[in-house]
């Protein structure tokens, strides 16, 4: 990813508010599932913030990439549109009385359950909450409806430097629906080829899942366990070198230790499921720009020399960029999917069940100004994905979650581990604890957020 950021006029027009066709998936997964997938962001200052600075970086947010809900089609197989949402209230919510620090995960929590809504809005909320030390944190969750983590990533850049992005959408009439049904046709003709041409091989041979557990309280939602971390660049690249790899394969090799670690194996195998990038260009309009590559990994290999495991990794981004996504070449099916096949969907988004996939991804050099946020650079910055509004019956049928997402920041590689195993963790005290030995087992330790 480029770090500089192409030059663009304030008052020129946006480009087309159709929704892309994976965006318009991920709303109507939301729906059926009713389980809705969120980003947080989160940074610390060791000191209270500058609120002007603050208040200005939250209103060119409102004015940047984020600055948009979906709009359902009218047509029953429409596309959805992107829509400009309401101004933001004039000030920030009220500073809560300082908390001790002991209580700031329980805080970042409760953020991720905060009201967010794709289409009605908010699409994301900038809170703030002064700790008992003296420090700061500022959370910033957004509903994955409308951006990824590159989109995040990019949005933050711009609002710390004062960016604004270009004019509202404008409406969407029928007629324009319409001649966009029409438009999509020969896409739309040639994806229900494909599925037919599958369809007459037979259905794959997929072991389903186990059948979960007996669990209690099974209608309870759950916040997944999260363990935020941060180890120095040079401690990190020096373990890597040590293993014979580069930065992002051992967090490959880490990715693969920790789902060893939960138990997420399967024939002597971890699967990895690894995010790659399809953004083309910063002008990008959609808010979910990748497909999902996918990279076994025996359980042993992560604790010895890792030049097999780069080189396959490398063959595996490079064909995913090249040869077409089976799932992208259907997407555009999408407006014609009955609204309950998506929570079948969403299962096969993420692999197999059965393989108990891990997810792995790197979202790169995080820019030094997104830091920034209210002028100066936060001491402390870390962010997760989570889905919210998920019942531990949810979380037994998929048997469990697991992601470690990194990125850069000066100095620091960010670690955010994300892991719901039931039968081994259910909670952020366990996944402390199974993190903590995960990383003394190659020697390394990191300093945790909200320590």
């Amino acid at each position: 990813m480029t770090d500089a950021l192409a030059a663009r006029d304030a008052g020129s027009p946006r480009a087309t508010p159709f929704v892309p066709f994976a965006d318009q998936a991920m709303y109507l997964a939301h729906v059926a599932g009713g389980q809705h997938s969120i980003m947080q962001f989160l940074w610390r200052y060791r000191r209270p913030v500058d609120m002007a600075g603050l208040m200005r970086f939250r209103d060119n947010l409102a004015n940047g990439r984020l600055a948009r809900l979906m709009r359902p089609a009218r047509l029953p197989f429409g596309r959805h549109q992107w829509a400009s949402p309401p101004a933001p209230p004039p000030a920030l919510p009220a500073a809560q009385a300082p908390i001790a620090v002991a209580a700031l995960h329980e805080w970042i929590d409760a953020q991720v359950e905060l009201p967010l809504d794709p289409v009605s809005g908010p699409g994301w909320h900038l809170t703030l909450q002064p700790l008992e030390d003296g420090s700061t944190v500022i959370s910033l969750v957004v509903s994955h409806c409308i951006a990824d983590g590159i989109a995040v990533l990019l949005a933050t850049k711009e609002a710390a430097l004062g960016e604004r992005r270009a004019s509202a959408y404008s409406p969407v009439g029928l007629v324009a629906e319409l001649q966009q049904v029409a438009k999509d046709a020969p896409a739309t003709l040639r994806a229900l080829v494909r599925m037919a041409r599958s369809m007459r091989k037979g259905p794959a041979a997929r072991r389903g899942p186990a059948a979960p557990a007996t669990v209690t309280d099974t209608d309870r939602t759950v916040v997944f366990p999260t363990v935020f971390m941060r180890i120095s660049t040079a401690e990190w690249d020096a373990t890597a070198k040590r293993h014979e790899a580069n930065r992002f394969t051992f967090l490959t090799a880490m990715t693969a230790a920790f789902g060893a670690a939960l138990g997420r194996v399967q024939g002597a195998e971890v699967s990895l499921l690894v995010p790659v990038n399809q953004r083309e260009g910063l002008a990008a309009e959609g808010g979910n720009c990748v497909t999902l590559a996918t990279l076994k990994v025996p359980v042993t290999e992560p604790r010895g020399p890792l030049r097999p495991l780069q080189r396959r990794l490398q063959e595996t981004l490079v064909r995913s960029r090249r040869e077409p996504d089976p799932m992208a070449e259907l997407l555009p099916l999408v407006p014609f999917v009955p609204k309950r096949a998506f929570r079948a969907a969403g299962s096969m988004a993420l692999g197999a069940l059965s393989e108990l996939p891990v997810t792995c991804s790197h979202l790169g050099n995080w820019p030094v100004e997104a830091l920034r946020i209210d002028g100066t650079i936060a001491d402390l910055f870390c962010f997760r994905g989570v889905d919210r509004g998920v019942t531990v019956r949810d979380i037994e049928a998929r048997q469990g979650v697991a992601s470690l997402i990194a990125a850069v920041i000066p100095d620091f590689l960010i670690l955010n581990f994300v892991a719901y195993q039931p039968g081994r963790v259910t909670e952020t005290r366990q996944l402390q604890v199974l993190v903590e030995d995960l990383l003394a087992s190659y020697g390394l330790a990191g300093e945790p957020f909200d320590g």
